[in-house]
């Protein structure tokens, strides 16, 4: 059987996961022959932790030679490497799920095209139980996300907004408002809530992001409420060591979505 030809963009926690994930577990069905990153001694780093070797190449160069791509890079890289996956008529893993709500036309044009993209479940869990629902009749969807500060530094927002959290002393709402707006203002935190827009979709999705210095994992409290059932679901992640902001949970998640592409036994979506 020919191998898949994978190609992996970002090459951080996330990316570095996946790819030793698919050089000792799919090695037989994929095989990664190409990485690309922002820091050229990131991505080299990692080519000399795999087995398989893969070239350092541009995102242009990459996407042409692969089968599959796969992006762990950010929002603004996953909005290009949509375009050129189209273009050139490539399967796609995606992480940076903002980067489709951003593109509204993007998965329409996909489906035209014939090309598949893929969706982790990310930092949650019952993804299945939401799609499900969106069959039926959703009256409300809402998100708490809570985590400790050093969670959400560096976002744009909190300096616009003049919130310090160095030095919080008890819980505190930074964010409530819609999925667009949640993804825009904080679009390397809180993926959670476009992949409950993607999977619903519930337009009316209520987002609440607070920092909490007495917590160390980063919690999501889902609620859903629809005519054939209600579900409520909270998952507590342990944040990643190398980087804060991604969830080991998240990481996980795509090696089970990657699993399940290469498995002719499925169980759900």
């Amino acid at each position: 059987m020919k191998k898949v030809k994978i190609g992996i963009i970002g090459c951080g926690a996330i990316g570095g996961g996946v790819a030793s994930f698919i050089d000792k577990e799919l090695s037989s069905k994929a095989n990664i022959v190409a990485l690309a990153d922002i820091d050229n001694i990131t991505a080299d780093t990692l080519k000399n932790k795999l087995k398989a070797k893969p070239k350092i190449m541009d995102i242009d160069a990459l996407i042409e030679a692969c089968d599959l791509v796969i992006e762990a890079a950010s929002v603004n890289a996953a909005e290009y490497i949509l375009d050129k996956t189209l273009e050139h008529r490539k399967d796609v893993v995606i992480l940076s799920v903002g980067a489709l709500l951003k593109k509204d036309s993007i998965l329409e044009k996909a489906e035209k095209k014939g090309i598949k993209i893929y969706i982790p479940s990310g930092a949650i869990c019952g993804v299945d139980g939401v799609g499900a629902l969106s069959l039926g009749d959703i009256r409300k969807i809402s998100l708490i996300t809570s985590k400790p500060p050093e969670g959400l530094a560096g976002a744009a927002y909190l300096k616009k907004k003049n919130i310090n959290l160095d030095k919080l002393k008890k819980e505190k709402i930074v964010f409530k408002g819609g999925v667009r707006e949640a993804i825009r203002f904080f679009p390397k935190n809180i993926n959670v809530a476009a992949i409950l827009l993607l999977a619903s979709p519930y337009k009316g999705v209520e987002v609440c992001i607070k920092a909490n210095p007495f917590i160390k994992r980063n919690i999501h409290r889902i609620e859903i409420k629809a005519k054939e059932a209600n579900i409520n679901i909270e998952v507590e992640n342990v944040p990643s060591q190398l980087n804060p902001k991604t969830s080991t949970l998240a990481i996980l998640s795509t090696k089970y979505l990657l699993k399940k592409m290469f498995s002719s036994f499925k169980i759900g979506g």
